[in-house]
């Protein structure tokens, strides 16, 4: 291979690795450097989302991953924990138990600016812009086909 391909391929890795790492940090720029806080944290005030929460099969998506050996398993914590991959999100069950499982800021964002001013209006609005600018629906549904491909 020629010198000069080698360089473009190294410097098509680097570029796409960036975009990638400013794409991530977006996520929590758009969120005003928000931090992953748990769901304890929601409960509270959200009382009524919390019963809906947990009446959906998402809710017990950590329990599914232990029971079937994959807790670790980076291709399967994207979609069944909160935050796996992004700046303060899940690392383990070690590290960030309060993240197991797939909670509200795995579709809202990071919730520490709305958990620590509940009432301010832009902070929810961004939240909820959240939802729609980064596909989160899209981002765990298309992985519903391998589930059905292995039979989950």
């Amino acid at each position: 291979m020629r010198k000069g391909a080698i360089l473009a391929v190294v410097i098509s890795f680097v570029l796409m690795t960036i975009g990638l790492v400013a794409f991530q940090v977006s996520k929590v720029s758009a969120q005003g450097g928000s931090t992953y806080v748990g769901m304890d944290k929601c409960k509270g005030c959200h009382a009524k989302e919390m019963k809906d929460f947990e009446a959906r099969k998402f809710s017990k998506a950590w329990s599914v991953l232990v029971m079937r050996g994959k807790s670790k398993d980076p291709e399967c914590l994207k979609c069944h924990v909160t935050g796996f991959g992004q700046p303060t999100g899940f690392v383990s069950e070690e590290t960030t138990p309060h993240l197991k499982y797939k909670q509200c800021e795995a579709c809202h964002g990071p919730g520490s600016a709305h958990a620590s001013n509940p009432g301010d209006v832009a902070v929810k609005e961004n939240m909820k812009k959240y939802v729609r600018d980064n596909d989160v629906c899209i981002a765990c549904h298309f992985c519903m086909k391998t589930h059905k491909e292995a039979d989950f």
